[in-house]
C-alpha cells in the first residue's frame, strides 16, 4: 500500500497538531524511502509544524533536504518561514528569504503580503518594509498593499508613519482608500489628536474623496472643545460645498 500525497499530508497534519513534528518528519522520510509520491505540500506541512514549535533549525534543515532531492519550495513554503522569522524578530533574515523567493521567480500571494506587512510593522521596520514591497509589487501587483500597511501601523499605534504613506493610498481615491483614511482619522481621535484627523479629512477632500460625515462631526466637536473653531468650521463647510451638509445643521452643531 502506497499512500497518496493527500493521505500522507492528512497524517502529517494530525501529528503536527499534536506537537509531534519530529514524528511527522520520520513518517514523511519513510514514505520517501518507500517511493511514495511525497510532494512540496508535505514538506511545507512538516516545516510549519517545526515553526509552530519554534524549532527553526529543524525547519531550515528540512528546507535544505528539499533542495537536495530536487523538491523546490513554493511561495507557501517561503511564506511559512517569513512568518516564523518575523515572529521571532529576525526581520533581516525574513527580508533575505523574501528576496530569494522573488529571485527564484515565485509570485507573492495575498497571504505573503499580509504576513510581511504584519511582521515588519509589528517590529517597526517600516523603511525596510517599503523597500521590500517595491520589489514584491514589481513581481505581483497588490492593489491594497499600502492600505494594509497604513491600517496595520494604526493597529500598532504608529500613526506618524501611517500618515506619511497617505499619499500612496490617495492616488486612486477609491472607497477602499476612504476606509483606510477613516481608520487613520479614528486612530488620531482615540489618541487625542483631532487636528491630525482634520488634516486627513482635508487631504481626502482635495482628492474629491468625501469622508464620512458622522466621523467628521465628531472631529469638528473635538476641535471646538480644543478652541480650534476655525478648523471646525472649515471642515463642515467642505461638506456644504459638496452638497452633503446644510448651513442650518452646521449652526446646530456649533450651538
Amino acid at each position: 500500500f502506497f499512500p497518496t500525497s493527500v493521505e500522507i499530508n492528512l497524517l502529517i497534519q494530525s501529528l503536527c497538531r499534536e506537537g509531534r513534528a519530529d514524528d511527522a518528519k520520520k513518517f514523511m522520510v519513510e514514505c520517501l524511502n518507500r517511493g511514495c509520491a511525497v510532494n512540496v505540500v508535505n514538506f511545507t506541512t512538516v516545516i510549519h509544524g517545526f515553526c509552530q514549535k519554534d524549532d527553526l533549525d529543524a525547519a531550515f534543515s528540512l528546507l535544505d533536504d528539499m533542495y537536495l532531492i530536487n523538491k523546490h519550495p513554493d511561495t507557501v513554503t517561503y511564506t511559512t518561514f517569513i512568518d516564523a522569522l518575523g515572529k521571532k524578530g529576525r526581520i533581516d533574515e525574513a527580508t533575505e528569504l523574501t528576496k530569494k523567493m522573488l529571485h527564484r521567480g515565485l509570485v507573492p500571494t495575498p497571504v505573503t503580503y499580509r504576513t510581511v506587512i504584519h511582521r515588519f510593522c509589528q517590529h517597526g521596520r517600516v523603511e525596510d518594509l517599503l523597500k521590500l514591497l517595491e520589489k514584491m509589487l514589481s513581481r505581483q501587483d497588490c492593489r491594497t498593499a499600502y492600505n494594509q500597511v497604513i491600517e496595520k501601523l494604526c493597529s500598532f499605534g504608529n500613526l506618524d508613519e501611517a500618515y506619511k504613506l497617505l499619499g500612496k493610498v490617495l492616488r486612486t481615491a477609491s472607497r477602499i482608500d476612504a476606509n483606510t483614511c477613516h481608520m487613520l482619522m479614528e486612530s488620531y481621535l482615540k489618541k487625542g489628536f483631532p487636528l491630525s484627523s482634520y488634516k486627513v479629512a482635508c487631504r481626502m477632500f482635495n482628492r474629491n474623496l468625501v469622508p464620512d460625515l458622522k466621523l467628521c462631526e465628531k472631529v469638528s466637536k473635538r476641535l471646538m472643545l480644543e478652541g480650534k473653531a476655525d478648523e471646525a468650521d472649515k471642515l463642515m463647510l467642505r461638506f456644504v460645498e459638496h452638497g452633503r451638509f446644510s448651513p442650518q445643521r452646521q449652526q446646530g452643531l456649533q450651538s
